[in-house]
């Protein structure tokens, strides 16, 4: 399914999430997060989402360890010759080690995975190999082969031999011209003595220490064995080098292995996160079914929940509603403030949240239908930079659906037929009404055009909705009415939110006199007891 994730905030989501995973490849697959290509992709991950749920409540939800990013590791051994650092192979070997412990600790909850859970264990022959060839902290072992043993057991006795030469040669010296320490520098043998000293001893000077007060010194009687400690170390760095190109010829003849490995590693650890925030959101699965449709039982938008469990937000109001194949189209009007977007919002954010494999927040079993697309137009598309008004932005939207709309669509479109005259919009509006009933779409229209409530009570496939305010304390109660077409209220939210009274009362008298007013004077002053006069 595809979906307009910026307008439905749902990147919001991805962010949440992105702070719950414990790996980079948790964290990079949370922020890529879109909805499934089909519904058995998203069931499968709401099934792992809610194992991880279960664990997590039991108590037995297995923590992961701090893992590095070894991908880059992977396409550089991709490359015939190339040689990985010990750093790098040892950064395998925990990634390796941590498969097999997530492997053990999941057996008895397979369904956490929708592969085989076996992709999570590593290639025991690669990780005995690495076992035997670096310690733990990630450098080569001498006896990692027999050429670099024999090298590193030559280099051990001539630095013995040439550490007495140097030596010899400090307890020459009095005891004021410098330390009696053997110092090594780029690894040769060298002596620091203070600059006054370093006159008395034959040798090479190797350089400065301390600002200039001491001389390193390499006494020339040490310099042939420290040449042949030389040659003896470029042997040893060869080796190694061979060394590190073999282990990662290795480690690329199992690269589709380590590459199965991290795609396991990485769905458990967003299974993992998705448990999490499902716990924070005290969320559970919605029904998935191929046909396309939504029946919401008093759920909430997941970000005004956080904010409120946060206590950086008020309380939500849970919202309930039922797009079905008869009645897939909902018409809600009402005030402004009154909850219109944020309906229009939470179900599109939900069906999304849903079809990536996630739990929604709600107080009763959700059901969301097989759509093949979510088209959102929310607010104002206006652009200097692309010399768009603000209907000319809606225009766009609107020639968008219409190319890809079809009656698996679930589409939203918030304040339709506005930002142009009244009649016009409202003309316009009802057309693209007849074009999505007569394609079956599923979705939600919010408007302030009179006419169209007349609309939506005259033909079938549309129900007009509202969102309740309640005129006694004159405040939005952000519950949806299915049913109820809305009022706006305008002038009565205006007087409230501080204009003059004078200048509502005169607003009230033109409002009377305009043709709109007498044709819809129930919806304009004759429900609205703040519009009635004295």
């Amino acid at each position: 399914m595809e979906a307009d994730l910026k307008p439905l905030e749902f990147p919001a989501i991805q962010r949440l999430l992105e702070r719950l995973t414990a790996t980079p490849y948790g964290a990079d697959a949370a922020r890529a997060l879109e909805p499934a290509p089909t519904l058995e992709v998203a069931r499968a991950l709401q099934e792992a989402v809610t194992v991880a749920r279960r664990r997590l409540e039991a108590g037995t939800l297995p923590a992961f360890g701090a893992l590095p990013d070894v991908r880059p590791a992977l396409r550089q051994a991709s490359n015939p010759g190339a040689a990985l650092s010990s750093q790098a192979m040892n950064n395998l070997q925990l990634i390796m080690r941590e498969g097999a412990r997530l492997a053990e600790a999941l057996a008895d909850t397979l369904t956490i995975y929708p592969q085989d859970i076996a992709d999570l264990r590593p290639p025991t022959v690669l990780l005995e190999r690495l076992d035997e060839a670096l310690h733990p902290g990630g450098t080569l072992r001498d006896e990692a082969s027999p050429a670099l043993a024999e090298a590193a057991s030559e280099r051990a006795r001539l630095r013995g031999e040439v550490e007495q030469v140097v030596r010899r040669r400090l307890e020459a010296l009095r005891p004021e011209g410098g330390s009696r320490r053997v110092q090594w520098h780029q690894e040769r043998a060298v002596m620091v003595l203070r600059a006054e000293a370093a006159g008395e001893v034959k040798g090479v000077r190797r350089g400065s220490a301390l600002g200039g007060r001491d001389q390193i010194i390499e006494p020339i009687e040490a310099v042939p064995l420290n040449n042949r400690l030389d040659t003896v170390n470029e042997r040893i760095n060869s080796e190694q080098q061979r060394l590190l190109r073999e282990l990662t010829d290795a480690v690329r003849e199992h690269g589709p292995l380590l590459e199965r490995l991290l795609g396991a590693l990485t769905w458990i650890d967003l299974a993992f996160a998705a448990g999490r925030m499902s716990q924070q959101m005290n969320a559970h699965a919605p029904q998935l079914r191929d046909a396309p449709g939504v029946a919401l039982v008093e759920a909430y938008h997941p970000l005004l929940l956080l904010q409120y469990a946060e206590g950086s937000g008020p309380r939500p109001v849970p919202l309930s509603l039922d797009l079905s194949q008869n009645r897939p189209l909902l018409l809600i009007t009402g005030p402004n403030t009154g909850g219109k977007t944020v309906a229009l919002k939470t179900l599109g954010l939900l069906v999304t949240m849903a079809w990536c494999g996630l739990h929604i927040p709600a107080e009763g079993d959700c059901l969301i239908g097989g759509f093949d697309r979510v088209m959102v137009d929310v607010g104002d598309h206006q652009s200097l930079l692309h010399h768009l008004s603000t209907f000319a932005g809606h225009v766009e939207v609107l020639k968008r659906v219409l190319e890809h709309a079809t009656g698996r669509s679930l589409i939203l479109l918030d304040e339709l037929g506005t930002g142009t005259d009244p009649d016009e919009g409202a003309a316009l509006a009802m057309a693209m009404l007849d074009e999505l009933r007569a394609r079956g779409v599923c979705g939600i229209v919010n408007t302030h055009l009179a006419p169209l409530k007349d609309y939506a009570a005259r033909h079938p496939g549309i129900l007009n909705a509202s969102m309740q305010f309640d005129v006694e304390r004159l405040v939005p109660t952000y519950r949806l009415l299915p049913g109820e077409p809305g009022i706006s209220f305008g002038l009565t939210i205006a007087e409230k939110n501080g204009l003059p009274a004078t200048l509502v009362a005169k607003a009230r008298e033109h409002l009377a006199a305009l043709p709109s007013a007498r044709t819809h004077a129930g919806a304009a002053s004759g429900r609205d007891p703040l519009c009635q006069k004295p």
